[in-house]
């Protein structure tokens, strides 16, 4: 009785632990791409009753498949049209990931520390950021995260159930990224030979129980529609394998990945090393050269983008704890340097830096509880690291190097910064739906005042802060009487107009504003 009222204790310290890093009660806002364009196709596929095509108003762009706007919306069909609903299958994501990063901590080191790894992943920028965008880039990240848990488990059991989950991955990555799901595949490729598990009949029953989806979609597709409209996913590929708006140098992830784990960017260099000279061959493989052949792939793609390494950032945690262990525990010249850089340079860089900008900081646009708790994470931050230094005992060192983090990201987090994205725009919006009793009304859109990415992504903004959603019209001649619409048409035409009044030109909606046929 007494063992399980334990587990029971430690298990609510687990909860209460990640709560505040997960759970957020305050007012949301999106950004336009690729966030609020996917919740937008979301709502046309609730008000349309479209569950196949992902469209813009009433014409369908299959540039990608139908997976996240497919799972927003059945989470909005159950929780409601609400940022709850919205956002539910991010969270649910973001809890599993952050499990199996603890899963493959403890499959692969056997310590009793494996709840240090998903708090590194938690406390890493780029996996906090990206954990609270309604995309699909976590639910991928966590699928390829599954992918890589079941076959280390492949490797170790001789559970046929592991046979069957170490290839169902693919298929699910495949309906939520399409072609990016041949990174970890190829990374992961070796690992398929050497267990041989391209020779087991669950492994093809998985492989085609994962493809499932997107087969039936697939289908749905080309029963409904043509080939040319299906077409659409390949042109897509085309695009982002030749030069773009993406493209970036061959060595862009070699300083991308580390800035965007910070505080951990350091760290992550010594773990890499320490994983390579591994005794272990199921350890180097997964904490190294797994990595290492995703960033080589990843590299060599055209496009490229900061949340393409979310796939490995659990592989990264591990790594960063081995490096935190090693570093708490030997003291050769190479460990002072990065000791001094970590737990002395960095704290007082960002001490001065709260110093030399505070002006700064307070003209930027944040209320004043979102300046005390910026405040507060970084100073409990630099304090933590700081104190490592005269801490003799390795415990002690080990909970100071995770709490200073810890306090920081929570601080971020529940101060909105990565929440309220949008904040402008849904004050002025909120505003405007009050003061013109918009609660109940469709309001249209003239769609071909998109003409660049700025009319596109603010339009975006606009749409998703609006209660109801109208139609996209072709000209300001077919908006009918009695009804609103959101225009670019100049205050100088639209003056012109006898029938037309022109509701709401404020620059927060610039290039847009809101009018209403008489």
């Amino acid at each position: 009785m007494n063992k399980n009222l334990k587990k029971i204790k430690i298990e609510i310290f687990k909860i209460l632990l990640f709560s505040p890093l997960f759970i957020y009660l305050g007012k949301r806002s999106l950004i336009a791409y690729d966030e609020g364009y996917y919740v937008l196709q979301s709502r046309w596929i609730l008000e349309n009753e479209n569950w196949i095509a992902p469209m813009w108003f009433d014409k369908i762009i299959l540039d990608r498949t139908i997976g996240i706007q497919y799972i927003l919306a059945v989470s909005q069909k159950i929780f409601g049209q609400n940022n709850f609903g919205i956002f539910m299958p991010i969270l649910l994501s973001s809890i599993i990931m952050a499990y199996l990063t603890y899963l493959i901590h403890r499959a692969l080191l056997k310590d009793k520390y494996a709840i240090i790894s998903p708090l590194i992943l938690s406390t890493s920028f780029l996996w906090i950021n990206y954990a609270n965008i309604a995309s699909q880039d976590i639910i991928f990240a966590t699928i390829i995260t599954f992918g890589i848990y079941a076959n280390i488990k492949a490797s170790k059991s001789n559970k046929k159930i592991f046979y069957f989950l170490a290839s169902v991955w693919i298929g699910l990555g495949f309906m939520m990224k399409t072609y990016l799901t041949f990174i970890p595949l190829i990374s992961i490729l070796p690992i398929f030979i050497k267990n041989k598990l391209i020779f087991k009949k669950l492994f093809w029953i998985g492989l085609f129980s994962g493809f499932f989806p997107f087969i039936f979609w697939s289908y749905s597709i080309l029963n409904k529609y043509d080939f040319y409209t299906y077409s659409g996913l390949f042109r897509k590929l085309l695009i982002l394998s030749n030069e773009n708006n993406f493209s970036k140098p061959i060595y862009y992830y070699i300083w991308n990945l580390p800035a965007n784990i910070f505080p951990w960017t350091f760290f992550l260099f010594l773990g890499f090393f320490i994983s390579y000279k591994a005794k272990n061959n199921l350890v180097r493989y997964f904490l190294f050269i797994y990595p290492l052949i995703t960033l080589s792939l990843l590299s060599i793609f055209s496009t490229k983008t900061p949340y393409y390494p979310l796939q490995i950032l659990s592989i990264t945690s591990v790594n960063i704890y081995l490096s935190i262990i090693f570093l708490t525990k030997n003291n050769n010249s190479l460990n002072r340097i990065l000791k001094f850089i970590n737990f002395n340079l960095i704290p007082i860089i960002l001490i001065i830096f709260l110093i030399s900008f505070k002006s700064e900081i307070e003209n930027l646009n944040l209320n004043n509880q979102q300046i005390i708790l910026l405040y507060l994470g970084i100073i409990s931050f630099s304090i933590s690291w700081l104190l490592t230094n005269i801490m003799k005992n390795i415990n002690s060192k080990i909970f100071l190097i995770l709490v200073g983090p810890y306090l920081l990201f929570i601080s971020i987090f529940q101060s909105g910064l990565i929440t309220d994205r949008s904040k402008d725009m849904r004050i002025a919006s909120e505003y405007l739906i009050k003061e013109q009793n918009l609660d109940k009304q469709f309001i249209h859109t003239i769609k071909t005042d998109v003409v660049d990415d700025l009319s596109h992504s603010k339009l975006i903004k606009i749409l998703l802060n609006m209660p109801k959603v109208g139609k996209g019209i072709s000209n300001l001649s077919d908006l009918k009487t009695n009804q609103y619409a959101w225009t670019t048409t100049s205050e100088k035409n639209l003056n012109k107009l006898e029938n037309i009044n022109i509701i709401d030109d404020s620059k927060i909606f610039k290039p847009w504003r809101l009018i209403f046929k008489k």
